[in-house]
């Protein structure tokens, strides 16, 4: 009986002193003016909020965004069967911005997932004795700032694939920055602590891309305040997201980089098919996600008229630099797209640029949550102004980034 006793006691003082640490590092990190720069090429890429997007077999997506990327807060991540041709088009017009190339061989187009025995794919077509290590130095004579690696899915329950992984990215060249498209029930409940025990062992900057269909966010309320306690303790960048990558850099990501798109803002295990919430038998909405600043979320442009149509003269105006005072329900076609596109990166480039000014990191946590604060009581405002009680429900992430505390005043959150 006492054995057993001692045993409790023991494994409380061992909680109790992994809370303290991890306490410390948030007192620490508060008072930082900045995250902690990583090693090697990655260097380049503290403070930015960057677009990650696909180009376009034009280019068009790319050349829509181009004028509203701030080269000294953001840069390019691109993907997609024209990655290679954007590079090069950058290269000639000496875009003077960090830009990486993501190989996503984990999406619904490269369909691959990992294995222990091969948890990164060389793509098809390549010379026989490609390497690795050859993947990596094509993207950086193409210019690239650092080097992306072609990592597989990792599907629920994979941390073994995850390890595997993990072994072999710790050896890699200091250019390379190790992408995890993570499956996101590994960062919830009892999974979390062994995949961030993997995480932290690599030692080299982490590209972080949650997987899941809709919104991986809301698989459980546990994975914000674990995303969270991962930005704090690795070289982490939050990629092909949404605004998880504003509430990461706000607590420890080195940096981060907002998809153009829904497809691109997470992704999807390539053993499941994307679903939509298009309604069988009903018509395909041709209507663009529009970034509704006040709200801080996108919506359908068929949702922003439908919402707003009994009233249209309290649509929103936006004054970003695509937008110049017009209302956003204008966006109403596909061919209205890059448009929004455009529109979405100049609005949210200009939090960044506010949020990265703060003073410390405690300061653009702050700013953050009072941000979605901000926008979730503009929900309640709209819904007051059209004498409506529902059809404009907050996203659950902003509302949990509304609710916890700014700054952690301890890492607990894997025990919730």
């Amino acid at each position: 009986m006492r054995d057993r006793q001692e045993g409790r006691n023991g494994a409380a003082g061992s909680r109790e002193g992994a809370q303290s640490q991890e306490s410390s590092v948030w007192e620490t990190l508060g008072g930082l003016e900045s995250p902690p720069t990583p090693s090697g090429a990655a260097s380049t890429l503290v403070n930015r909020m960057m677009v990650y997007l696909r180009p376009g077999q034009n280019l068009d997506k790319l050349h829509a965004v181009l004028p509203h990327v701030d080269t000294g807060r953001s840069g390019l991540v691109l993907s997609g069967a024209n990655a290679g041709k954007a590079m090069r088009f950058l290269c000639d017009i000496g875009f003077d911005a960090p830009v990486l190339m993501d190989p996503a061989c984990y999406d619904d187009r490269g369909k691959y997932t990992a294995t222990c025995e091969a948890p990164f794919q060389i793509p098809d077509g390549r010379i026989e004795g490609s390497s690795l290590e050859d993947l990596l130095d094509e993207q950086l004579r193409m210019g690239a700032s650092a080097a992306l690696t072609p990592t597989g899915y990792i599907p629920g329950g994979g941390i073994d694939i995850l390890k595997a992984a993990a072994r072999i990215a710790r050896d890699l060249r200091k250019e390379a920055i190790f992408v995890v498209p993570l499956d996101a029930s590994l960062l919830a409940r009892d999974r979390f602590r062994r995949t961030a025990a993997v995480l932290e062992d690599v030692a080299r900057p982490i590209a972080l891309i949650l997987g899941g269909q809709f919104d991986p966010l809301d698989q459980s309320k546990q994975i914000i305040p674990n995303l969270r306690s991962l930005a704090a303790t690795v070289p982490l960048m939050a990629i092909r997201t949404d605004f998880n990558a504003f509430d990461l850099l706000a607590h420890g990501a080195f940096a981060g980089a907002i998809g153009t798109g829904g497809s691109v803002r997470h992704t999807v295990d390539p053993a499941e098919k994307p679903r939509s919430y298009h309604r069988r038998g009903q018509e395909q909405d041709q209507s663009p996600s529009v970034l509704v600043p006040e709200l801080a979320c996108w919506l359908r442009g068929s949702k922003i008229n439908s919402f707003f149509g009994a009233r249209p003269t309290i649509v929103p105006r936006c004054d970003c630099r695509v937008c110049r005072g017009q209302r956003l329900s204008r966006f109403l076609r596909r061919e209205h797209q890059n448009e929004a596109i455009a529109h979405a990166v100049a609005v949210w480039s200009r939090w960044a640029c506010d949020m990265l000014q703060a003073p410390s990191m405690r300061r653009r946590a702050e700013y953050w949550r009072n941000l979605c604060q901000g926008a979730l009581d503009a929900h309640t405002v709209f819904l007051q102004q059209m004498r409506r009680m529902d059809g404009l429900e907050p996203q659950s992430a902003l509302k949990i980034w509304a609710s916890l505390p700014a700054w952690p005043v301890e890492l607990g959150s894997a025990k919730v």
